[in-house]
């Protein structure tokens, strides 16, 4: 008797794990979110405070504190030529909408969210899966103007920047 009832937990057992919940996952152009942080209005403010201190450095003759800020400078417009023309993850926009995201994510109906560049975790979600967000979150940081709509636009049709690309740019100058 105790064999029979043992047998029985098993369909249901089965059955139990045989049902998945169907994770709705939201992909990402990192380039056009990267490119809508770098323009919103915070970070540009910020931007632009940090290239005044340079010039008051550089105008006050304090050599230390102008290739300080400049190396800084330097630094942030490689970093931001890899998110907004390459496949680097958009780390600095994403950290922006950490606070934000779980409340996104559930006007959006998805699960999680993932960069469309990101093909070692998106190799395993199937398409029927995926749930484009991009405009989405861009709007999170600005309502794009019609110069920044052509560029978002252009996106959407242009492959990343090979990141050897973009350190060869950046070696000798170019971008």
């Amino acid at each position: 008797m105790i064999a029979v009832g043992a047998w029985s937990l098993v369909p249901a057992a089965e059955s139990a794990s045989a049902v998945k919940v169907t994770e709705r996952v939201g992909v990402y152009d990192s380039r056009a979110v990267a490119y809508a942080h770098f323009w919103s209005p915070e970070v540009e403010r910020t931007r632009n405070a940090a290239v005044a201190e340079a010039k008051v450095a550089k105008a006050a003759g304090d050599t230390a504190a102008t290739e300080a800020k400049s190396r800084s400078l330097a630094d942030y417009q490689k970093r931001m030529h890899e998110q907004v023309f390459g496949s680097a993850p958009a780390t600095d926009a994403m950290a922006a909408l950490a606070a934000r995201l779980p409340a996104l994510q559930r006007e959006l109906g998805v699960d999680r969210v993932v960069s469309k560049w990101d093909v070692k975790v998106l190799k395993d979600v199937p398409e029927a899966q995926r749930v484009d967000v991009t405009d989405r979150l861009v709007r999170e940081f600005i309502v794009p103007n019609e110069k920044q709509q052509k560029v978002l636009d252009s996106m959407k049709t242009t492959k990343p920047v090979s990141s050897l690309r973009l350190k060869m740019l950046h070696l000798f100058g170019g971008a």
